[in-house]
């Protein structure tokens, strides 16, 4: 595959060529203007691509969804603390009864002895 696209680029360059009265070799003009067309072309067609780009980015779906996103992040932010806050008052009940086991194991060892 590289082979034959090398071989029709250097093909083209060469078909493209017309040789000046000086003995040397030139691109005709027909090709540069092509060129200079294409690029043109190219360059308008991103402008176009750059311009639906922010007008997409300006409508009011697009705003909406960003919206949404913000909501999103906002809900799971104060899921995870409501989460963390039960969390912490679980392990604030489990340490106060191991505590308190603690002291009743203390108070009946003490009573024993």
């Amino acid at each position: 595959m590289k082979r034959i696209t090398t071989f029709a680029v250097v093909l083209l360059t060469f078909a493209c060529m017309q040789k000046q009265p000086d003995g040397t070799y030139r691109v005709t003009n027909d090709t540069s203007d092509a060129a200079k067309r294409a690029h043109d072309n190219a360059a308008k067609s991103g402008d176009q691509i750059n311009k639906a780009t922010e007008d997409l980015g300006k409508s009011d779906a697009v705003q909406k969804m960003k919206n949404g996103s913000v909501e999103l992040g906002r809900g799971v932010k104060e899921g995870v603390g409501q989460i963390a806050e039960k969390a912490g008052a679980g392990l604030q009940k489990a340490g106060k009864k191991a505590q308190d086991e603690v002291k009743k194991t203390d108070t009946a060892q003490t009573a024993r002895h």
